[in-house]
């Protein structure tokens, strides 16, 4: 969706996940602020508050942008596609124009190139340039926000030390931080009185770190946390120092607004903001070793020996198309080829893949294979080698609208990467390269993206965020529910849990894993790996896929009141997450999850008709090895546990 409406001054803008006002009475600012989820809409921006509430302290005496008129001009409308706005204002006595070219995005994203500059022949004194946010969130039940700072954060691995930029996640609304820079992002999870946990993730985005008329970086700053009963945030483009301006001169930045919601539904007509493609796939990861020894570039640079705990790990050789079969007699519906499959495999840029296919009659085998048994099929790429986008997979091996890419170091968030360093982040470059990788996958297509950093940029155009990789993601994403939910960015994507044959990564193919699968409506990923017998490698994940192989037809759609509201089931046991899986032939699969380290007892109610699902339809319990039937029955539309015990679910049919 993708609405604009014209009221008078007023421009509103609305798409699946939110809506925005502008004004040109009040300097053009963002006057009106609404995110949406399922079933609600929430007001965040209380008069007078503005976004992105630019002010001035000139010659000693403070101007806001807000408070004058601007002209505030539709530029364009792409349908379902791109809205562009204009706004130009003068102010401080025609020492400042302001031009803001905002870009609006139906994933749910708002972008604003924004140049501030001052007239020739105008000089005065800069004391303060500040950009200030305040979000109303008192109705939020539940609220974490964080921030990324351009301070290093060094991450070693195997291969070499990787720089990120350092975090500051989780944080409770009353928190508060500040630095002498200027924060890349800034954001705040929200969940409401509908909803366990997070429905709906904001984040606000600053590519430069740059002072006003090239300053000092020093003279910047950035402040955040909970302010006067509201939670908001400051980015100080001067302050400090006062700032003699005796020419002409333009400041460029270019900020960021996303407000993005759980995706609760595949298909290729879906919303963009709601769609989730990866929705019910059963994932066989295939991943056999890749690494070439020879002394010239550029198998010279791949690390031969991953990992401390395994020996060197050399090509060997494809998969035999055979493990599609097994893959497949085990439940998956959607196979990874990881990156053995490429001439060079490269290894985060250093060298760079070549993304050439090494063996084509066999890729081609196993791709069809893939096909035939009803499989998806997506390939290992990189996030940091986009040229990968110039293959010519699909119209060679792949089918549109049904295949898919699996997009490693899908981040812009590792320095070097897509020209990121400590003074720039390509916030705008990035989404627009995901969406390019959205509509060369086609909107029915399945886009899961790899590395498990917390934050919407990396996850507003694919449908499912892996997390785990990274060992300080660890205990976050499996310790509580919340941090699950937080951290596995379920309120703004779908979420997968990684697998692997790592020690490190052992808890992540354990039975809490998944049990918080079943409970937030997620998967594994289990890897087809040789030697292996992938029905080892899949068992913590089979009862699961048992019970969702049990559903006829496609899934639909998915209720889960952890993280989006719903309707069609609820539970007063914070310790049971029941969630209905809905197919597309009229019956819906019920599961119910208990999280906690002892037995639960307790109560799920259903409405029916939130379902599409005939209004007699029956719930019956199904007997599924790995699952806890005995412990459960279901009466009319009510389901009672008795005794459910802990990490363990059971399912029932509704239909």
């Amino acid at each position: 969706m993708l609405k604009i409406r014209k009221d008078g001054s007023a421009i509103t803008v609305e798409t699946g996940s939110g809506r925005i006002t502008w004004d040109a009475a009040r300097g053009g600012e963002i006057t009106g602020f609404w995110c949406k989820n399922e079933l609600y809409t929430h007001k965040l921006l209380a008069r007078p508050d503005t976004i992105p509430g630019l002010t001035f302290v000139i010659n000693g005496r403070l101007f806001r942008l807000s408070d004058i008129r601007s002209k505030l001009t539709v530029q364009s409308v792409e349908e379902n596609d791109r809205i562009v706005i204009k706004n130009s204002a003068l102010l401080a006595e025609g020492n400042i124009i302001v031009n803001q070219t905002y870009e609006i995005f139906p994933e749910g994203a708002v972008f604003c190139h924004q140049e501030i500059e001052v007239p020739s022949g105008k000089s005065f004194t800069l004391g303060e340039l500040s950009m200030n946010v305040a979000l109303d969130v008192s109705s939020a039940r539940t609220a974490r926000w964080g921030r990324f700072t351009r301070s290093p954060w060094y991450k070693k691995d195997f291969s070499t030390t990787h720089v990120f930029y350092g975090m500051d996640l989780y944080k409770q609304l009353h928190e508060t931080s500040c630095e002498q820079e200027l924060w890349p992002l800034v954001s705040i999870d929200l969940g409401w009185e509908e909803t366990k946990f997070f429905s709906n993730k904001i984040e606000f985005l600053l590519d430069e770190w740059t002072n006003f008329s090239d300053g000092p970086r020093e003279n910047t700053m950035s402040r955040g946390g909970s302010e006067g009963g509201k939670w908001g945030f400051h980015w100080y483009l001067h302050q400090g120092s006062p700032l003699s301006i005796s020419s002409q001169y333009r400041y460029l930045n270019k900020w960021a607004l996303l407000f993005l919601t759980a995706r609760m539904r595949p298909g290729k007509d879906t919303d963009p903001a709601m769609r989730n493609n990866a929705l019910g796939c059963r994932v066989a990861h295939c991943m056999y070793p890749y690494a070439k020894t020879s002394s010239e570039w550029p198998d010279v640079l791949i690390p031969i020996r991953q990992v401390a705990c395994q020996p060197p790990q050399y090509f060997k050789g494809n998969p035999e198309i055979s493990r599609v079969d097994e893959a497949a007699d085990c439940g998956a519906n959607l196979m990874i080829i990881h990156q053995f499959w490429m001439r060079n495999p490269g290894t985060n840029c250093e060298p760079p893949a070549d993304y050439i296919v090494k063996d084509p009659e066999w890729f081609k085998a196993f791709v069809n294979r893939c096909h035939q048994r009803g499989m998806r099929v997506l390939t290992y790429i990189r996030g940091c080698e986009q040229y990968h986008m110039y293959q010519t997979w699909f119209e060679d091996y792949l089918k549109r609208d049904w295949d898919g890419l699996y997009p490693d170091w899908n981040s812009p968030h590792a320095m070097g990467f897509t020209k990121t360093s400590i003074v720039h982040w390509s916030t705008y470059g990035y989404f627009m390269y995901l969406r390019a990788m959205r509509k060369r996958v086609g909107n029915g297509g399945v886009i899961i993206g790899h590395t498990g950093f917390a934050f919407g940029l990396s996850q507003s155009c694919i449908d499912v965020a892996l997390g785990g990789e990274l060992s300080i993601r660890h205990d976050e994403l499996l310790t509580l529910p919340e941090s699950t939910a937080y951290y596995a960015c379920l309120d703004c994507s779908g979420a997968h849990l990684i697998g692997g044959n790592l020690k490190d990564r052992a808890e992540f193919s354990g039975k809490k894993a998944a049990a918080l699968c079943s409970a937030l409506g997620m998967t594994g990923h289990p890897v087809l790996e040789p030697g292996v017998p992938f029905a080892k490698s899949a068992a913590y994940m089979q009862p699961l896929w048992d019970a969702m192989r049990s559903l006829p037809g496609h899934i639909t759609k998915l209720h889960n009141p952890a993280y989006s509201p719903t309707l069609a089931v609820s539970c007063e046991n914070d310790w049971l997450f029941p969630s209905i899986w809905q197919g597309s032939d009229g019956q819906a699969l019920l599961l119910v999850t208990n999280l906690d380290d002892k037995h639960q007892n307790g109560t799920v109610n259903l409405k029916i008709s939130e379902l599409d699902v005939p209004r007699n339809a029956k719930v019956r319990i199904l007997s599924i090895k790995g699952t806890a039937q005995d412990t459960a029955f279901a009466k009319g539309s009510t389901v009672k546990i008795k005794g459910l015990p802990s990490q363990s679910f059971c399912a029932f049919l509704i239909g």
